[in-house]
């Protein structure tokens, strides 16, 4: 269990920079900015180990208000660090204020600096998503996609993929651009739960590149063939005459489309990073100057699913795996790809964090 608090002064929040941690295999877990708090220790109440974080990690005494949300999370992969199976953390975010101390950065800890950040700035750091949770439940807007951790990612693999795309724009990509102006595309394909997301952000991230999801443009549950269509019309080809584009976002929740357009906001000879199944297929392949396929074990990727979206959607993704097979046996994206990356590990995930509600995301589609 994870106590962490909001603590919000002046306009801006109190958070802390974790220092991320390697694994065995050589991934990583980038740091990134997160709320003040950490594990609970034996012995404590979820409020006093709140407290105690708090003055770790920062210096300050504080008061709790309230409880803001709760939230959870399951543990890397899937094996515990013990190599056993999926295991789940569950993280508390109360309500805080200042009561005394000052603001000291803590030594020999997971965090490695702690400041007050501008609301309006939080968009501008690389943040995990327990930041994102807490600001939304506290009446924020939330952080754009751009702005999240990444979870678990190989660096190795992430320096591959920039030079590609270093390659591509200097004209060395199956789809040379005509002319600087032009954008390049980066598809990141492959089946859910073999980790494109991740790799997606990190990459999009390093690039300083707008990420496009495929997941917005799935018209529901049964509309993995129309999406690589819908992507090629919207969004590629209108890039590729120069043109700015904009795509129609599917609303899981309301089971529609939503009513405004999504603008894609990418500058003249930039890069534009386009994940999610089916980014490389159909007619929206021949735009893509690199495309990636990422995999993982079958039983893996379904178990990370399982653990993210809850055993309640085993039949959406027993569905969903049916439409890949069939969308990937037409098309083979798998032989096309510049890079192929499997992201099953190799060996029992060990962090190297002692917390732990350490708060690095899953491993997601």
């Amino acid at each position: 269990m994870g106590c962490y608090a909001w603590i919000e002064r002046d306009g801006a929040v109190l958070l802390s920079r974790w220092r991320g941690m390697t694994l065995p295999d050589g991934r990583v877990a980038r740091p990134g900015w997160t709320l003040v708090g950490g594990g609970i220790e034996p012995g404590e109440t979820p409020e006093q180990a709140a407290v105690r974080e708090v003055h770790e990690e920062s210096g300050y005494a504080v008061r709790l208000t309230g409880v803001l949300t709760t939230d959870a999370w399951s543990g890397l992969d899937d094996l515990d660090p013990a190599g056993q199976t999926v295991w789940q953390a569950v993280r508390i975010v109360f309500t805080a204020e200042v009561v005394g101390g000052r603001l000291t950065v803590e030594t020999d800890g997971s965090s490695d600096d702690v400041r007050w950040v501008p609301l309006e700035e939080l968009e501008t750091l690389p943040c995990l998503s327990l930041v994102d949770t807490a600001w939304r439940a506290a009446g924020g807007a939330g952080l754009p996609d751009q702005a999240l951790g990444f979870g678990v990612v190989d660096d190795r693999e992430v320096a591959r993929l920039r030079e590609l795309v270093d390659r591509a724009r200097g004209g060395e990509g199956r789809t040379a651009p005509a002319s600087g102006d032009a954008v390049t595309v980066v598809a990141v394909d492959g089946p859910s739960g073999s980790g494109k997301t991740v790799l997606a952000r990190a990459l999009a991230r390093d690039l300083g590149a707008p990420l496009l999801h495929m997941d917005d443009l799935y018209p529901g549950w049964d509309g993995l063939a129309q999406a690589s269509g819908l992507l090629a019309e919207q969004v590629l080809e209108p890039l590729s005459r120069g043109e700015r584009a904009a795509y129609r976002r599917w609303d899981w929740h309301a089971d529609g489309w939503a009513p405004e357009p999504v603008p894609v906001e990418v500058e003249p000879g930039g890069v534009l990073v386009v994940e999610g199944c089916g980014s490389s297929v159909g007619p929206a392949a021949e735009h893509a100057a690199v495309r990636v396929w990422v995999e993982a074990e079958d039983g893996l990727r379904m178990r990370r699913g399982i653990a993210r979206d809850g055993e309640t959607f085993r039949p959406h993704w027993e569905r969903w795996a049916a439409q890949e097979q069939q969308v990937f046996d037409a098309d083979r994206p798998r032989e096309r790809a510049d890079l192929v990356i499997d992201t099953t590990p190799d060996k029992p995930i060990t962090p190297t964090s002692t917390d732990p509600s350490s708060p690095t995301n899953p491993t997601s589609p």
